[in-house]
């Protein structure tokens, strides 16, 4: 299956259904085709990424069920305790905001592919970077570097040698990576506001260095932008039979997660964001975990069902520090059918399958640099080149 183009799965819709528990779940069968419409967002359309709405191994987020399963990583803290230490650390950081929030990773993928009767695991790998502006007239700027894919261990490879060494490309069969191309950076662009104002959240970026620093007070700032957007739902199309539209519960989280990804915030509603999370509901202390990079860090989850299996969707933290570590996806009960088209039938529990790794947050005045023959469009429409 070829990836689609990074434009493309831009303009498609973006999951935001993560009901809560006792909610009815169906996945749909495929990818649903793209749409220009931001507001239609069902199961099966791609999760958003360091960078873009990265699709490189990642699975459709699906809806939060099953709340009984766990990794075996359950801590015995109080949910509401895991992350105050975090908190205070994150509150604590003195920053000067510059002219961008700038954070750059690694979105990592483990699946399963090749003939049938000699299937093997590949790890993905995808280095980002992201410059999200203070000012509302500048454009948030995206870049995605391709780099190898392997094979995940020593006995992966010897079946990708019996299968003849193929080149190794992940999804794209073509190995064109025209997402992310190998060796080469693409650089998106996109309206500085994006993704949360797609999502509701209509402030201008400055706007967001005053948002409420008190956990309490940044939820009902936030929740005040959902009567909104939920009338906003009214134009949407009939969701897929077993699916609903998304709550104010599970539109807050994913609200709130978007902004710890990625949004120019204070210091102070950063802690304030990990105190919030923690106390929604569904939500699981899992104590020190590691992230897909083997650092450890105190972590909270949420588990997930998805077609016949379940998973649990991990935010790790560095306690000392208050930076986040990861967002990643972990499986809990093995898929015996691959999901939304993704080749993860197979992958045992404690794999993590998708993972948006941090290793850099912090504000900057420098702008990406971009390659010869690469200027910024003046308008907020989507463009993209490579260099």
């Amino acid at each position: 299956m070829k990836r689609k183009n990074a434009l493309d799965l831009l303009a498609a819709a973006r999951p935001a259904d993560l009901d809560l528990p006792g909610a009815p779940w169906a996945r749909t069968e495929e990818l649903p085709p793209p749409v220009r419409r931001v507001r239609v967002r069902w199961v099966g359309a791609v999760a958003a990424s360091l960078a873009t709405a990265s699709v490189i191994g990642a699975l459709a987020v699906p809806r939060l069920l099953d709340l009984d399963v766990s990794t075996g990583h359950v801590a015995t803290v109080p949910v509401g305790n895991a992350l105050d230490t975090a908190a205070r650390s994150a509150a604590a950081q003195r920053q000067t905001p510059g002219r961008f929030w700038y954070t750059e990773g690694l979105i990592l993928g483990e699946e399963i592919i090749g003939a049938p009767g000699n299937r093997y695991r590949i790890k993905t790998r995808v280095q980002t970077g992201r410059w999200a502006p203070r000012d509302p007239a500048t454009l948030t700027v995206l870049t995605e570097r391709g780099l190898p894919t392997v094979p995940a261990s020593g006995q992966e490879e010897q079946a990708w040698r019996r299968a003849g060494e193929p080149k190794l490309c992940g999804n794209d069969t073509d190995c064109a990576n025209d997402t992310a191309p190998l060796g080469r950076t693409r650089f998106i662009f996109m309206p500085g506001t994006w993704p949360y104002g797609d999502q509701g959240l209509t402030l201008p970026a400055a706007a967001l260095l005053d948002l409420p620093q008190e956990p309490d007070a940044l939820r009902e700032r936030l929740l005040a932008f959902w009567p909104a957007y939920g009338e906003t739902m009214k134009d949407w199309p009939s969701p897929p039979s077993g699916s609903s539209l998304p709550t104010k519960d599970s539109w807050l989280l994913d609200i709130s997660l978007e902004l710890l990804q990625h949004a120019p915030v204070s210091a102070g509603t950063r802690g304030a964001l990990y105190r919030m999370v923690a106390n929604l509901p569904g939500t699981r202390a899992l104590g020190r975990i590691p992230d897909a990079e083997g650092r450890r860090g105190i972590g909270i989850g949420w588990t997930r069902a998805m077609g016949d299996g379940q998973s649990e969707q991990q935010l790790i933290v560095e306690e000392s520090s208050g930076r986040l570590l990861a967002l990643q996806h972990v499986v809990v009960k093995p898929w015996s059918q691959n999901p939304a088209g993704n080749e993860t039938a197979g992958l045992p529990a404690g794999t993590v399958y998708h993972a948006l790794v941090y290793q850099r947050a912090a504000w900057t005045d420098t702008p990406a640099r971009l390659p010869k023959g690469c200027s910024a469009p003046t308008q907020t429409d989507r463009k993209d080149c490579v260099g």
